[in-house]
């Protein structure tokens, strides 16, 4: 066995075994060509010689240098079900640590589906610890709502969304993370700032904030026909009804762009009452890993 960074001629071995890993099917043939020209990141493969003549990949993954180069995410573990129970998982993941150290990272993490059971068992076995649990909903309606008490925050609102985001039990609860492209990055005052000028952080509230959104308009990966909220906190369900509501009238304002809502929460108890009321689906749950490396 042979592990090395991948080649693209390596695709199409790849995809073969990378067809029905969930119930839906599998996402690696989008993100291939992406995880292949990344940079900061690297893309393993575990190699199988056969006869000492012919050689197939067997198994995959991709390890990513985060923005602020403190933290690695791992991402897209797949074994040809030929060759599991043969601890390549395992491998490949050390592999990952190992680039991430490589780099100077202090961290790493990832997602598992709470479903994911011999994932799970994996990651815990290896030394990552939980340390949050997140929701993901989808919907692909869009209506016009009455007026909702929310807006865009301006460079003169970080103050306040850094002190609401400080006390609030969400903010703890979600490991101090958002999304993007289905990664879970750190959340802090840097991250306030950036999203706050490039128009994605909504404020619920007057002069006291009640919740906060932080959004993604321009998709990912190749699905430019996405509309995320990729963070959710609210302190009551008014404010958090506020500004889903605002997100699905702005979707409806550009009816003919996106097809999807998708939301990424930490755990919020008031969320399940809203659901039925705005039609929102709860696809998934994931449970967010960490380790320090």
């Amino acid at each position: 066995m042979k592990f090395r960074f991948a080649k693209n001629t390596d695709k199409e071995d790849v995809l073969k075994f990378c067809v029905n890993t969930f119930d839906w099917g599998d996402y690696i043939d989008q993100v291939w060509d992406l995880w292949y020209s990344e940079s900061n990141s690297a893309l393993i493969v575990a190699e199988n010689e056969i006869h000492h003549t012919k050689k197939s990949v067997i198994a995959i993954s991709h390890v990513s240098l985060c923005p602020n180069r403190r933290n690695i995410w791992l991402e897209g573990i797949r074994v040809n079900p030929d060759y599991r129970r043969r601890s390549i998982a395992t491998e490949l993941l050390n592999k990952m640590l190992s680039y991430g150290k490589r780099q100077g990272a202090k961290e790493a993490s990832a997602i598992v589906g709470v479903n994911n059971l011999p994932s799970q068992l994996m990651m815990e076995k290896n030394g990552f610890d939980v340390i949050s649990k997140w929701n993901y909903y989808s919907t692909n309606k869009s209506r016009r709502y009455g007026k909702v008490n929310v807006r865009t925050a301006t460079v003169s609102d970080i103050k306040k969304v850094w002190d609401y985001l400080k006390q609030s039990k969400i903010y703890k609860s979600s490991g101090k993370r958002h999304v993007n492209s289905w990664r879970w990055y750190s959340f802090d005052s840097d991250t306030i700032l950036t999203n706050i000028k490039d128009g994605k952080l909504l404020i619920a509230g007057n002069d006291d904030i009640e919740g906060i959104a932080i959004i993604n308009k321009d998709g990912y990966w190749n699905r430019n026909d996405v509309f995320q909220i990729v963070y959710l906190d609210a302190a009551s369900i008014s404010s958090l009804y506020d500004l889903i509501v605002f997100v699905i009238m702005l979707v409806h304002s550009d009816n003919d762009r996106y097809k999807r809502i998708q939301i990424f929460s930490p755990q919020i108890r008031q969320m399940s009452s809203l659901t039925k009321e705005l039609d929102i689906h709860n696809s998934e749950q994931f449970l967010l890993y960490r380790k320090i490396i």
